[in-house]
């Protein structure tokens, strides 16, 4: 015998069980989302500080003599923040090329804690050279200049 009437659609438990997946399969997306998101703030964060610590740096580069570098300073950073550097400098062998330790340091703002960071730099700085020494590393070098050419076989 034929029934009248054949089944067609869904169950109540093949809807609930289809409903509960879709429920979380969104959670999932939710909580991803959230961890991008906060994510890509702490990314925008750190690249603001580092292009604030290179504004600091390119302002300590521009200080022309080593006695005000030594001194330190505080300058405000393009993000309207403070920062605060100390630099030393350090005389190389090679002439008129010295070693800048730069210690920035970026003021906190609300609810965020202050940054700092060390860098090394060499710079080439012929204002910065004592001159007795600046000469003495020159008629160094001219001197074993020479006496490579002296000793040197040519053919």
């Amino acid at each position: 015998m034929k029934r009248a009437h054949p089944k067609s659609g869904f169950s109540l438990v093949e809807t609930l069980v289809a409903m509960f997946i879709f429920i979380l399969s969104v959670g999932v997306l939710a909580q991803s989302m959230s961890i991008a998101l906060n994510a890509i703030s702490k990314m925008e964060i750190t690249e603001g500080h580092d292009h604030d610590y290179e504004f600091i740096r390119d302002q300590v580069l521009t200080i022309s003599d080593t006695q005000s570098l030594s001194l330190g300073g505080d300058v405000q950073t393009p993000n309207g923040g403070q920062g605060h550097w100390d630099a030393e400098t350090i005389t190389t062998e090679t002439p008129d090329l010295f070693q800048l330790n730069l210690n920035m340091t970026l003021a906190g703002t609300a609810g965020e804690p202050g940054e700092s960071s060390n860098q090394t730099v060499f710079v080439e700085r012929p204002q910065w050279s004592e001159t007795d020494d600046s000469s003495a590393l020159l008629s160094d070098i001219h001197d074993n200049l020479s006496r490579i050419r002296t000793q040197q076989v040519w053919p």
